[in-house]
């Protein structure tokens, strides 16, 4: 149950910072939530491998790409020319965080081997916080496609 908790609180600091435009707390919160899937599934490690390897596969490329920066994208100058550029690589991290998470959900709902004190009944819960883990990157494309600090 304790895992539940962190985890709720790590999804609202990637909440937080995707309502808000705030780069460092929308990585910052993926990138943590990373860092607890890869520990609670390093010790089922021996009662699945291909699962486990998976999943660990998944969530390490997870961290890799969520490794939080402090500066927003629009805190610097860019010239004409990179712009394109940048919108593509922002494109490709958002639409990748939203894959693994997607995924995530899945496997969650097949895997035989949870965290420890995560019930049968409880397996609901990660799923749901993965799907809105997926869906939050989708918000921020639709977000910055409104707004002007890109074009």
């Amino acid at each position: 149950m304790e895992i539940l908790i962190v985890a709720i609180v790590i999804s609202a600091i990637s909440i937080y910072g995707a309502v808000m435009l705030k780069r460092l707390y929308f990585l910052l919160g993926y990138f943590l939530f990373s860092l607890l899937a890869l520990t609670s599934l390093i010790p089922t490690y021996n009662d699945d491998k291909i699962l486990a390897l998976t999943s660990i596969a998944l969530f390490l490329v997870m961290g890799i790409i969520s490794f939080p920066a402090k500066k927003n994208i629009t805190d610097y100058e860019m010239n004409e020319e990179a712009k394109p550029l940048v919108k593509s690589f922002m494109l490709k991290t958002l639409l990748s965080l939203s894959a693994v998470n997607l995924i995530a959900v899945l496997l969650v709902k097949y895997d035989p081997n949870m965290p420890e004190g995560i019930t049968e009944s409880m397996r609901i819960y990660p799923m749901i916080m993965h799907g809105v883990l997926g869906v939050l990157p989708l918000y921020v494309i639709v977000k910055m496609s409104q707004s002007s600090m890109l074009k």
